[in-house]
């Protein structure tokens, strides 16, 4: 009796230690290419969404990207406050933002690359640090673009930017931007279809018209997407590869 009560003992201490030591988070914050989406608008689905499939038992992904938001709007709306409110330290954020940034035509979004959108980033660095948690810069994943059937980047000097940032910061950049870039010039034109929002009138309930969008993925190009974030992070030897499941 007394062998098997030290043992009980010894199986609730571990249990304690083992709650004590809370599993890191990974925060997302960006745009509509990265939030998530609801079933009813499947196969739209956010790379950030797509994440969570790669994750080890036990991580949690907050997903606090949102649709048509920039690095200007994001804060000017409190959601960067908020996701700050939320960090414990170890916990990792990953951040990508470009799409609406380059909208000139929207003042409030619009965060030019070299001056607002740098800074804008600088700032993310330095808030998330001062939490005692990690960021890592993505750059903006591309869309697709084949004017007469050749690729075009289509996100100007903002991955540049991001990858500066992540040089004069010593942040990890996941570039998302090239990874996608090289996937695209690969498939081609009809290759890249299957990655994105294209679909035939009727073929899915939310889309009784059917949609042509070429900015917003498919459950397979967010999954594809989701998987080069994990296998850069993996190939960089970065902390937050630790939280992955092992793809190579």
């Amino acid at each position: 009796m007394l062998k098997l009560t030290a043992i009980g003992m010894a199986a609730a201490l571990a249990v304690s230690v083992l709650g004590a030591a809370e599993l890191p988070t990974i925060y997302l914050a960006g745009d509509s290419t990265v939030c998530d989406y609801k079933p009813e608008q499947a196969p739209m689905t956010g790379w950030g969404q797509a994440l969570r499939d790669f994750c080890k038992p036990g991580i949690t992904v907050r997903n606090l990207a949102v649709g048509g938001r920039s690095t200007k709007s994001f804060q000017d709306e409190g959601r960067w406050k908020k996701l700050l409110a939320q960090l414990k330290p170890g916990d990792f954020v990953l951040i990508q933002f470009g799409h609406n940034d380059q909208k000139k035509d929207r003042p409030a979004l619009y965060a030019e690359a070299g001056t607002d959108y740098r800074a804008n980033l600088e700032k993310f660095v330095q808030e998330v640090r001062a939490e005692q948690a990690t960021p890592v810069l993505c750059t903006p994943v591309n869309r697709r673009s084949f004017p007469n059937g050749v690729f075009r980047r289509s996100l100007a000097e903002y991955p540049e930017v991001v990858r500066e940032v992540g040089r004069k910061t010593g942040t990890a950049v996941l570039d998302l931007n090239a990874a996608t870039e090289k996937l695209f010039l690969a498939e081609g034109v009809e290759g890249t279809v299957k990655y994105f929002t294209i679909v035939a009138p009727g073929e899915y309930p939310g889309y009784p018209k059917g949609a042509k969008d070429n900015t917003h993925f498919s459950y397979l190009g967010a999954v594809t997407v989701a998987r080069e974030a994990v296998r850069s992070a993996q190939e960089q030897k970065l902390p937050l590869a630790g939280l992955f499941i092992n793809i190579k």
